[in-house]
């Protein structure tokens, strides 16, 4: 909610700086040196004229060093250090949600104005504490509500009146989490992300109740589902809004939608657009007409966002800059500021309610965890599509499971009755990992990013996986690589689970060179250590029951699919649960399962019947077909290109990659058949 309070005078006690030190930019310290922190340099660099960043402080060396020289700033290893020795006016906090507050108050009580990044606090205490303290020191405290800066905000914001009594106000927030981060690092966990993302649902709700009634907002239910979406019901006044802030639902979305006695706006701030249907609507006329009328207003708005976007060429989050504008404004007249106390408090409440439930989930499913007894087995990627299906089915078939993982799962991602570890395979490996275990199934792999990311991902994580396991006294050890690795097949013959491998060359780029290599190492390594070590090497895992189509089927553009190859081409895939019951046979016969198996399905699907499935979930798709002998002369024609664009780098033979090969899957159909039956006894079938 944007700021209703009268403006603040100076109290005589105040340490703020006086209005005549204002006349330059204001000094502007970032405390955090990640990727938003980026967003605020670049934000700040947009208006010169009110302020300037003289000073970084983060206690990563590399990250404030980047983002100082970035900012042409002085760096420091903490916000302690840059107070005692650089004079500063601002401080922006841009760390992680836990220190917030304890920064906040520091650079409060040092005398500065404070801005803070989403979430503002952790706590409505905190949160209380440090507005307290600013309005007794005579500081200004901004939270970083940028959304109330963007185009549709405004926009809905001054066609509101029109729509006479506001009677409801829906606030929905759709996203994906983030499941990789720049370097291979780990992200936040899925409910930790949806925590740092909720603010911005919120305070859009808040401020759109507020400006129409004045009354604070009351929370009158809120219920978290178990794959992590938020509903939330408000009343303000006579009017009430809805909540939905979801990590399921598709597609990507973020909007505001307004509904009052005399029509609707829907504010889009994906597309950075607003549709508006003023006037009631009932006649016949209006009812024909509106469609067109939004259709129109859909198509013009969005050409035009998209065009601001490019000509504008900004890189940092729209909205940032004009909140950043109001804020310094702000200091420098002493008027209110852009994000009122009200509207952070009412924010912070409802973030802290989520928060708390999503805490007293996660503690319930935590709480359904077993340590290892008897027929341990170790997981790695155990969070993973794979890693996920195979403990499941290591559970139903009567092993005890850790699953290994370079973060815990989020509440509705464990599986009841897995034991879960944080760690990173990257790095050398506590003792602790192994105990009670048998057994070890190594999913985890590197599979974006170049090639350091692979190379401590895949090949450093195996070899510090083996070697740990070997001190620990474990021998068996089943390696998960990629039918990726083979060398092509002659035309017509298929590939045996014994065949050649791709030449050492980074030829193939980073993915199969990285699989390659750490295939190669496990081999070696386990001969070395007295390892058992069991080579499996999957083609691409599809989940019939929720299709994402593998990339040697083709690529999706928009809402059209360019299937490549011929329709009757057979596509060699390996089917998640096919996958899952065949390394959780391995387990139980190690001794008789083969030293190396190709593990796709034995009856691979037709490219049309892969289309097909495709289909029904995606009823409007348009399917195109891209014949090899048109592909062919067009991925000689990328060759040359890449090669003039890109010269000392491998060129991508597009040909190659989508060419089809047929794979000899008898071992895999074999144990399957026994895999198969031995589940059919045991159910008594």
């Amino acid at each position: 909610m944007t700021a209703t309070l009268p403006p603040r005078g100076l109290s005589a006690e105040t340490s703020a700086p006086s209005l005549g030190s204002f006349l330059s930019p204001l000094r502007v310290a970032i405390v955090g040196a990640g990727k938003m922190a980026f967003n605020h340099a670049s934000a700040i660099a947009r208006c010169p004229s009110l302020a300037r960043v003289v000073a970084v402080a983060d206690p990563s060396e590399p990250a404030r060093g980047a983002l100082g020289a970035t900012a042409g700033a002085e760096t420091f290893e903490s916000l302690s250090a840059l107070l005692s020795r650089a004079s500063v006016d601002v401080v922006h906090i841009v760390t992680p949600p836990s220190t917030h507050a304890r920064l906040a108050t520091e650079a409060l009580n040092a005398g500065c104005h404070v801005y803070v990044e989403k979430p503002f606090a952790e706590s409505l205490a905190e949160a209380d504490a440090l507005l307290d303290i600013a309005a007794a020191r005579g500081l200004k405290v901004c939270a970083g509500h940028q959304l109330l800066f963007e185009p549709p905000t405004r926009i809905a914001a001054r066609l509101q009146p029109a729509l006479g009594r506001l009677t409801h106000v829906e606030s929905y927030f759709a996203f994906r989490p983030v499941r990789r981060m720049p370097g291979g690092g780990a992200p936040l966990r899925a409910d930790l992300q949806l925590l740092d993302i909720l603010p911005h649902p919120v305070y859009l709700l808040l401020h759109f109740l507020g400006l129409a009634t004045g009354a604070e907002a009351e929370i009158v239910a809120l219920q978290l589902s178990e794959g992590g979406t938020v509903h939330g019901l408000v009343r303000a006044g006579p009017a009430t809004g809805t909540l939905v802030v979801t990590l399921e639902g598709r597609p990507v979305e973020s909007y505001v939608r307004l509904v009052g006695t005399n029509g609707s706006v829907f504010a889009d701030y994906v597309r950075g657009t607003v549709q508006r249907q003023i006037g009631p609507g009932t006649s016949g006329i209006d009812k024909v007409l509106a469609p067109y009328r939004l259709s129109r207003q859909l198509a013009v708005d969005t050409t035009s966002a998209l065009a601001r976007r490019l000509l504008q060429r900004r890189r940092s989050y729209p909205g940032l800059v004009e909140l950043f504008e109001s804020f310094y404004n702000s200091v420098r007249s002493n008027d209110a500021g852009p994000v009122s106390p009200d509207s952070i408090r009412q924010t912070t409440r409802i973030w802290q309610d989520v928060a708390a439930q999503l805490e007293r989930t996660r503690r319930v499913v935590a709480g359904q965890s077993e340590s290892l007894r008897g027929r341990g087995i170790l997981v790695t990627g155990g969070t993973g599509f794979l890693g996920t299906a195979v403990t499941k089915r290591l559970l139903a078939e009567g092993f005890a499971v850790r699953a290994v993982a370079r973060r815990e799962p989020a509440p509705w991602s464990r599986v009841p009755g897995v034991e879960y570890m944080v760690a990173d395979l990257g790095a050398p490996l506590p003792a602790a990992l192994f105990a009670g275990v048998e057994a070890v199934i190594h999913t985890a792999a590197e599979t974006a990013g170049g090639w350091e990311d692979h190379q401590r991902n895949s090949l450093d994580a195996t070899e510090h996986l083996l070697r740990a396991a070997a001190q620990a006294g474990v021998k068996r050890v089943t390696h998960v690589s990629s039918v990726a690795v083979l060398a092509k097949g002659r035309s017509g013959l298929a590939i045996a689970d014994d065949g050649p491998l791709e030449p050492a060359a980074r030829g193939s780029g980073p993915y199969v060179w990285g699989k390659l290599e750490s295939e190669k190492l496990a081999v070696r390594l386990g001969g070395e250590l007295g390892l058992q070590v069991k080579v499996v090497r999957p083609g691409p895992l599809v989940d019939y029951a929720n299709f994402d189509p593998p990339g040697r089927l083709g690529r999706r553009i928009g809402n059209m699919f360019v299937a490549v190859g011929s329709p009757s081409d057979r596509l060699a895939v390996t089917e998640i649960e096919f996958a899952a019951r065949v390394l959780t046979w391995m387990q139980a016969h190690f001794d008789e399962a083969p030293a190396v198996l190709n593990l796709l399905n034995p009856d691979p699907p037709t490219k049309r019947e892969a289309i097909e499935v495709l289909r029904r979930s995606n009823p409007e798709l348009s399917v195109v077909w891209l014949p090899m002998p048109v592909l062919v002369p067009l991925s000689w024609m990328a060759i040359g290109l890449q090669k003039v664009l890109r010269p000392g780098r491998p060129a991508m033979n597009l040909a190659k990659v989508f060419a089809g090969q047929r794979y000899d899957t008898a071992r895999a159909g074999a144990i399957w058949a026994a895999a198969r039956g031995e589940s059919t006894a045991a159910s008594g079938g």
